[in-house]
Formats: structure tokens, C-alpha cells, sequence
């Protein structure tokens, strides 16, 4: 079979055509990786905000300095993550962008849907944040927050960065558009915390329509606003799961959640294009929950979860793309050895590949992972990942 082109190799697959080989996913990068490829900037992310005059700027005057300050700063850092998946090679890349969040103060940043989050180093003098706490913790703080995410201009926004990247990048991977932080449930989790979350379903359920309203709209005019700017698949985040299984029954899921999701995802298929779930943890007991949605391709499979991943192949690899595999707790960190990656790729290749419908990739991004690791995942899946692949 003649070599195809990303784009091709990857739409391929997902409709469950023949390719030339199997094609690897690239799920985000983190700051430290994107140096690695493209080079440290000049003046680091966490440099620029340890400055004494940048956190009196933020001290005083907060969500003021969002417009001229916080968004071009996320904008630039988060493209220069998305061009460092390109350029690595990689078939299909998450081109994640959202500026919907913005500075508290030096200390915190928050998103818009209302949830806090720590100013923190990763260890590779970078910028990055670690999850505090909900910001709304009662009806009146929901009323009284300000933030609240305007979809219209995010929505447009969003578009002319796709727009630009696809023009320069599009060609050389299939871009994977994601262009607003979490999905229905995990902005929920971080809205309300993750262990109050249900409470509010119960307690103030007015309250959660009027949030999951909210962030419906966005996503919807997000998800149109990408495919508008020409990309192909959308990628969702939504974490569903711990590592041993659902934060609610599949029951409440489907009752909170379900035709929220057959909306957002038929506004994506009716143009053509794919959805994509990422949801980490064990989703063994949702995976036909989000079929009957629409998902076209599940992403994560977490190595150190409970889901096992050959058993959703037997069980659904004919009628959902199956996407990741590659463990980032170890596997692809500075403690493993190359040749276990190797070994690792080839089994998931010829357990997986068999009947196609299957994306090789990392389960998740994390500051841990340097470049040549995710290059040796990447020689040993040009390697061995050829088609037809043995039953």
C-alpha cells in the first residue's frame, strides 16, 4: 500500500478503512517537552510571573490584567505546545487552546466556570498549576460569581487560532481540536469539588442546570467554532472515572448528563467530523453508555487503571477507535529503559492493530515525559506498526 498522508491515515482508521500503518496520537505536551524540541524561550513562563513587579501587577488588579496580560502569555504557551506535537511527527496531535482562564492573583489562577488552582513550578523552570479547590461552595457564591465564560467571544476567539494553525500546520498532522478546559461533568467536579459534586445534584439541582447550560453553550459554540476553522476531530475532555470505576452510577450519568452529550456530539458528527472522549480512569462500566452518544474514539486507558484495554478491543474495537496505550507513570519517563518502550509498542500493536480502528499514543501528558522518549515510541511505531498487521 502506498504511503499516506497523516490526515489520511488517521481519518482512515477511524472509519475503520484500510492504512498503510498504524497511526500515533500525540496527547498534549507539557511545557518542559515543547523546550525540548523547539528550544527554551528567553524568558521562562515562571521567570516572567516570579518577577516582583509581574506579581505586584497581579496582586493589584487580578482578572483586570486578563486582556492585556494572562491571555497572551496562556496563547503563547499553549501554541508553543501544540507546534512542538508537529514537529516531533506525530500523525494526529492535540491542539489544546483555551484562554478562559485567568489570574486571581500572583498565586492563583481560576477558570471561568469557577474553580481555583495554585500558581506551581514543575521542577523544569516552567509555569504550571495544581488544583486547590472549587470556587463556588454555595448557591450564593454561584450567584455572585462574575466570571462566568462569555461563549460568543470565546467561540470566536477560539476560531481564529484554529483558523492560523491549520493554515500553517495543517497539512502535516490531523489536528485534533480541543478549545475549552473539561467537559460537562469534570467542570462540574472542579466547580462544586469533586466529592460535593453530587450533593448539588441532589440538593441544588436548578442550580447544576443552570451550570451544565452554561458550559453546554460554550462547548457547542467552541466545538462549531473549530470546525468552522476546518479541523476534522474534535477531542473532549471529561474524566468519568477514578482508576477503579465511575464517580456516579451509569445511571446518573445518562440522567445528568446524556442528552447534554448526544447534542454536543451530534453537532460534531452532523458536520462530518469525529468526537473523541478523553476520560481517564476505569470507564469499563461506560463505554456503551458513550456509544450510544455517539463517541467516535475513546482516549486514555490509563496502564494504571483498572480498564483493560485488550478487552475493550474484543469488546468494541468495531465500532469505536481505540486510542492511547502507552503508560506515562513509568513507561515513558527518564527511569525506563528505551527498550522497554519498544516492547511495549510492539505488543500494543499486535494486540490492538488487528481489524484497525486502533491509534497508538501516550494515556495522558505530564511535565515528566522528555522528548526522546516519546521519539522512541515513535521509531518503534514506524517500525513495527505496518499493515496488514498479523490476526
Amino acid at each position: 500500500m502506498e504511503t499516506m498522508s497523516p490526515v489520511e491515515r488517521v481519518l482512515r482508521t477511524f472509519e475503520g478503512k484500510p492504512v498503510d500503518r498504524v497511526p500515533v496520537f500525540c496527547a498534549m505536551l507539557e511545557s518542559r517537552t515543547a523546550n525540548e524540541v523547539l528550544g527554551k524561550p528567553l524568558i521562562s513562563s515562571q521567570r516572567s510571573v516570579g518577577f516582583p513587579l509581574t506579581r505586584l501587577f497581579l496582586n493589584a488588579l487580578g482578572p483586570r490584567a486578563t486582556g492585556p496580560f494572562t491571555r497572551p502569555i496562556l496563547a503563547g504557551l499553549l501554541h508553543r505546545r501544540n507546534a512542538a506535537q508537529v514537529a516531533l511527527g506525530f500523525d494526529a496531535i492535540w491542539a489544546y487552546y483555551d484562554d478562559t482562564w485567568f489570574f486571581l492573583d500572583s498565586k492563583t489562577i481560576a477558570l471561568t466556570t469557577g474553580s481555583l488552582y495554585n500558581v506551581i513550578s514543575d521542577g523544569f523552570g516552567n509555569m504550571t498549576y495544581m488544583y486547590r479547590g472549587p470556587g463556588i461552595k454555595s448557591p450564593e457564591d454561584f450567584d455572585a460569581w462574575p466570571h462566568w465564560p462569555r461563549a460568543d467571544e470565546v467561540a470566536h476567539r477560539v476560531f481564529r487560532y484554529y483558523k492560523r494553525f491549520i493554515s500553517r500546520y495543517g497539512e502535516r498532522a490531523c489536528i485534533f481540536g480541543c478549545g475549552f478546559f473539561g467537559g460537562l461533568q469534570e467542570s462540574m467536579n472542579w466547580t462544586f469539588g469533586i466529592d460535593k459534586a453530587p450533593l448539588w445534584i441532589r440538593r441544588h439541582p436548578v442550580y447544576v442546570k443552570r451550570f451544565l447550560d452554561i458550559v453546554e453553550e460554550v462547548t457547542l459554540k467552541t466545538h462549531t467554532a473549530i470546525l468552522d476553522a476546518g479541523v476534522r476531530v474534535v477531542v473532549q475532555m471529561d474524566d468519568f472515572a477514578y482508576k477503579t470505576g465511575p464517580f456516579l452510577s451509569p445511571r446518573m450519568i445518562e440522567e445528568v448528563f446524556g442528552e447534554r452529550y448526544r447534542r454536543i456530539i451530534g453537532n460534531v458528527k452532523g458536520r462530518g467530523a469525529k468526537f473523541v472522549l478523553h476520560s481517564c480512569g476505569d470507564n469499563t462500566k461506560l463505554f456503551d453508555l458513550f456509544l450510544q452518544w455517539g463517541v467516535d474514539g475513546f482516549h486514555a486507558y490509563e496502564p494504571t487503571s483498572n480498564v483493560d484495554i485488550y478487552e475493550e478491543k474484543r469488546l468494541h474495537g468495531g465500532r469505536a477507535t481505540i486510542i492511547g496505550g502507552v503508560g506515562i507513570d513509568y513507561l515513558l519517563t527518564e527511569r525506563s529503559r528505551d527498550e522497554e518502550i519498544v516492547e511495549k509498542v510492539r505488543e500494543l500493536i499486535e494486540r490492538l492493530a488487528p481489524g484497525g480502528r486502533f491509534i497508538l499514543g501516550p494515556a495522558h501528558s505530564e511535565d515528566s515525559i522528555p522528548a526522546h522518549k516519546l521519539r522512541v515510541m515513535l521509531e518503534a511505531a514506524h517500525r513495527y506498526g505496518g499493515y496488514p498487521a498479523a490476526s
